[in-house]
């Protein structure tokens, strides 16, 4: 697959009109967007690992941090916007 400068090497000009722009523009905000969601289950993850007994005296049980991994990674609401 063509990265954009690929694609737009042989004809710049493409990059100039309206619609081209609005579509790399969206393009961007989905991606940021699906990285911000990835991000944040990774980083919803590791606090629940780093919460555990294995890392904190006392901490949740690693039985427990792995319902609440299961229940993040396959919850219908949030699986359906990850």
């Amino acid at each position: 697959m063509k990265t954009i400068t690929q694609i737009f090497e042989t004809n710049p000009t493409l990059l100039e009109t309206k619609e081209v722009k609005e579509l790399v523009e969206q393009f961007r905000e989905q991606f940021h967007a699906n990285k911000m969601k990835h991000y944040n289950y990774w980083n919803k993850v590791t606090d629940l690992t780093g919460s555990s007994e294995l890392f904190v005296i006392n901490g949740i049980s690693c039985k427990e941090v792995v319902e609440k991994i299961q229940n993040l990674s396959f919850d219908n609401n949030y699986a359906a916007n990850f």
